[in-house]
């Protein structure tokens, strides 16, 4: 099947904050839920922790941990790259974090869906530094702007070149 990678960053590649995200734009958490709603998705065991340990409704929660006594309530657990993949060979999958998890996938995505915020915010966990070259933009839709979702931001699809 596929391998997509979901995620907001600022305009510096911040994408987190004392585990949880730097900025409040309940129209990204709208659009995230829409781009992964029926779909499976595999987190780093920090990312469910910041979610209070529990599953997000309507998707099938995947947990990767190194600890192999991890147990994740409401969510399969792995320990290992492959078994990740073994999974995308079956449904698609959407990484949806952390950091490291992106970093472990980055080489095996097929699409890329980026809330990018035109802000700068504080934060203690950005995206990693890693090759864009092979990818390219293929459709963006831009984030509409209200007294609720007060930052500039955008949506914007990447693929594969």
């Amino acid at each position: 099947m596929s391998i997509s990678m979901i995620w907001a960053m600022d305009k510096n590649g911040t994408i987190g904050n004392n585990n949880s995200l730097p900025w409040r734009l309940p129209r990204d958490m709208a659009f995230f839920k829409e781009q992964t709603i029926n779909k499976t998705v595999l987190m780093g065991r920090k990312t469910w922790e910041s979610f209070g340990g529990k599953s997000l409704p309507q998707r099938k929660n995947v947990v990767l941990t190194r600890d192999p006594d991890y147990i994740a309530d409401g969510a399969d657990v792995i320990h290992r790259l492959e078994e990740g993949m073994k999974l995308a060979e079956q449904e698609q999958l959407m990484i949806i974090g952390g950091a490291e998890i992106y970093k472990l996938f980055w080489p095996y995505a097929d699409e890329l869906i980026v809330t990018r915020i035109e802000e700068a915010f504080e934060g203690d966990t950005v995206f990693p530094d890693l090759d864009w070259s092979g990818w390219k933009p293929v459709r963006e839709i831009q984030g509409i702007t209200d007294e609720k979702n007060p930052y500039c931001y955008r949506f914007v699809f990447y693929e594969r070149v």
